[in-house]
């Protein structure tokens, strides 16, 4: 009887996150424009219309979506962009957003960031403080050994800049275990203070799961290819 309700709540669960996903996009399609016979060139809608026609000499994209700022938003409500897309693609009085999400934030410096805080009315910056902060070997390549003392110095990440900003925070404690606690368990311990929450996998020990040590007598061709092929096989 108990495990015949879990299995009628993971039912409900899963019919219950489909129609949630359901009912969003019937809002969203209830808020697109009509497409007339009528329809005024000069509209943004008849814009678009006149360039879907074409088969040559297309406007660039940046130039297109700069004309129709508000069928965009319409059309396209959550834009995926990374921020050299933002940067290449929008214009600087072009369209605004309500919410700029950052994902892996800890990856992204701050250069590449700013436009496309400055494109939004908020902002939420996701990523974990203790990853590995992006690479500047190159940047410092191209600058040289020239540093200037009167300019500020850009803190690694945006998640840096966000925390030194003194922006509101929020702890994410559970983790979904990546199919063996195992898995997480280093870190937890090591990183996190044993503060995230993890669910136990269902068998200690699973073939193909988990985290186990396998001794290779590998050989590493420091002379060759530079390669520790066994090892890597």
């Amino acid at each position: 009887e108990h495990e015949r309700v879990i299995a009628r709540f993971g039912e409900l669960d899963r019919r219950a996150i489909k129609m949630a996903a359901d009912v969003v996009v019937a809002r969203l399609c209830a808020n697109l424009p009509q497409v007339r016979d009528t329809q005024v060139a000069s509209s943004e809608l008849g814009v678009l219309e006149r360039e879907l026609k074409k088969q040559r000499r297309l406007k660039p994209v940046r130039k297109l979506l700069a004309e129709i700022p508000g069928l965009l938003t319409r059309l396209a409500p959550c834009i995926l962009m990374s921020p050299l897309s933002v940067a290449q693609y929008l214009g600087r009085a072009g369209t605004r957003f309500d919410l700029v999400v950052f994902d892996e934030a800890s990856q992204i410096p701050m250069w590449d960031a700013v436009g496309a805080i400055g494109r939004g009315q908020s902002l939420v910056c996701v990523g974990d403080s203790r990853q590995l902060p992006p690479t500047t070997f190159f940047q410092r390549m191209d600058q040289g050994d020239e540093v200037q003392d009167d300019m500020p110095e850009d803190l690694e990440s945006v998640l840096d800049e966000c925390g030194a900003a003194g922006l509101p925070r929020m702890h994410l404690d559970w983790h979904y275990r990546s199919r063996h606690e195992s898995l997480i368990t280093f870190s937890n311990h090591h990183y996190y203070q044993n503060r995230l929450l993890t669910f136990p996998a269902p068998q200690h020990r699973m073939p193909g799961l988990g985290v186990r040590c396998v001794q290779v007598p590998g050989v590493y061709d420091r002379a060759g290819s530079r390669q520790n092929r066994i090892e890597a096989e």
